[in-house]
């Protein structure tokens, strides 16, 4: 009997158990924080956000005039016009509609992150929602700006001014097909061959990329506030997008070696590294964007992981289109196209602002470089230096400081600053003490080599976090 009431307490335990267990089951799925009222939450959120990503692009459409039947484009269309999309660039967008019953009915519309331009002679390009046609055509280069007041400025033009107001870039045209890197046999030190797989995307989908116009700049110059000003004001002529800790600039660095002065490695002072990468110490001390403008401080003095963070920066909350620093896949296909299109040199790049190439013509502002330390002597009026020239006169420009250096309406791709690029380089000098730091490739040459020797095309590979007064970057887009 004993045996048999040890039996009977213990099932009613466990029957008590299971109904305790099966309450707080069913709690966990019908209770005010259960299961399915969190599914019919996160439903209502999915739904709420898909309305508001259609009110949002509505209102874009209807900016842009995207609302209406858009003509087809043929060889007569003019350059500009906005017209048909491929259907190939749209995505179907699910809408959550319930009937009178209140029964839910699904339906969709496609939409896009980009609308159709035409380039004249029937074809057609991309441009991202928040961005607008300027001008050029496809043989000279089709320039968009992120400013509407840029808006159809050059329409149908084949050159495009640098006198626009927004960020600015130039369309790439190419297939898939012939997307992959090229050996120009111009380098110093072996690179990675393979693609990055997240580039192939926009090629398939668009058959082409934007990349900069410029240089990565630190700001504009601000013309009309200052140019009848003080003398004080006449020596420092620049609006600054970019700031750093203790009030330090590009513009009024704080000494050799101490500020961004110097052939040396990067000061802290100047970094925007994200955190875990190598060598940590002054993570992320600049704030702000960076600019793709003309007659802005270029960005130097920059060190891989920098150029790396800044260029992702500037379009890091945009939903339309991201921005990144370039990749050696996508300078290569820039160099085909300036070279099969526009007949441009590539290989010795002339057009370029190197040591051993005569300039003329300058607007915007230079700065003189020491040739032994690096150290510049602050940005003065270009309209005083009547030629660059001469073997060791070493000067770096703002961006688009000359037509001489524009070729399909991109500047500064040859000389002035060397281009950190997303290329990864195989070099090992066991002599040198920062061997084991990851390599990267730049492009483009600089101000202290001469134009035959390190032309537009060639690579050029250092440490990640090594830079020197000649070391900058530039952006590239991907549209979504």
């Amino acid at each position: 009997m004993k045996n048999k009431g040890i039996t009977l307490i213990s099932l009613v335990v466990t029957i008590i158990l299971l109904i305790i267990l099966a309450g707080v089951g069913i709690n966990l799925a019908l209770g005010e924080n259960g299961l399915f009222n969190k599914a019919k939450y996160a439903k209502e959120k999915y739904l709420n956000a898909s309305v508001e990503e259609e009110k949002a692009l509505n209102e874009l459409y209807e900016e842009l005039g995207l609302l209406g039947e858009l003509p087809e484009n043929t060889p007569e269309t003019e350059a500009g016009k906005i017209v048909r999309m491929p259907n190939s660039w749209e995505t179907t967008l699910p809408a959550y509609v319930s009937d009178k019953d209140g029964k839910e009915v699904v339906s969709s519309k496609k939409v896009a992150s980009v609308y159709a331009v035409s380039a004249g002679n029937g074809n057609t390009i991309p441009v991202p929602l928040g961005f607008y046609y300027v001008g050029g055509t496809i043989d000279s280069g089709i320039v968009i700006s992120d400013n509407k007041e840029d808006q159809n400025k050059y329409a149908g033009k084949e050159d495009v001014s640098k006198e626009l107001k927004g960020n600015q870039f130039v369309w790439i045209p190419c297939t898939i097909e012939d997307y992959h890197k090229i050996d120009f046999g111009k380098e110093n030190a072996k690179w990675d061959m393979e693609g990055h797989s997240s580039e192939y995307p926009q090629i398939i989908k668009y058959s082409g990329f934007y990349i900069g116009r410029y240089e990565a700049g630190v700001g504009t110059l601000n013309k009309n506030k200052k140019e009848n000003g003080t003398d004080e004001e006449k020596a420092n002529p620049f609006d600054y997008s970019i700031t750093f800790d203790g009030g330090a600039s590009l513009f009024n660095s704080v000494g050799i070696q101490t500020g961004i002065n110097g052939w040396g490695w990067q000061n802290y002072d100047f970094t925007a590294r994200r955190t875990g990468t190598p060598v940590t110490t002054g993570t992320n001390k600049a704030t702000g964007n960076v600019v793709v403008k003309a007659d802005s401080i270029p960005y130097y003095h920059v060190d891989y992981y920098t150029a790396v963070e800044m260029s992702e920066r500037l379009y890091r909350d945009n939903n339309y289109v991201k921005s990144g620093l370039v990749t050696g896949t996508q300078w290569d296909i820039m160099m085909k196209y300036m070279r099969d299109t526009g007949s441009v040199d590539i290989l010795t790049s002339t057009w370029g602002n190197y040591d051993n190439v005569s300039l003329s013509n300058l607007t915007g502002y230079y700065t003189n470089v020491n040739t032994s330390s690096g150290a510049t002597d602050g940005f003065k009026n270009a309209e005083t230096l009547t030629t660059n020239s001469g073997t060791s006169s070493y000067v770096l420009l703002t961006t688009g400081s000359t037509e001489q250096v524009k070729k399909m309406n991109l500047y500064d791709v040859a000389g002035n600053l060397w281009e950190w690029t997303q290329e990864a380089a195989y070099y090992k000098d066991i002599t040198y003490t920062n061997a084991t730091y990851n390599t990267y490739m730049l492009r483009g040459g600089a101000f202290t080599f001469a134009s035959s020797t390190r032309p537009a095309a060639y690579r050029a590979y250092n440490y990640a976090p090594n830079t020197n007064t000649y070391h900058g970057f530039r952006l590239a887009l991907y549209l979504q």
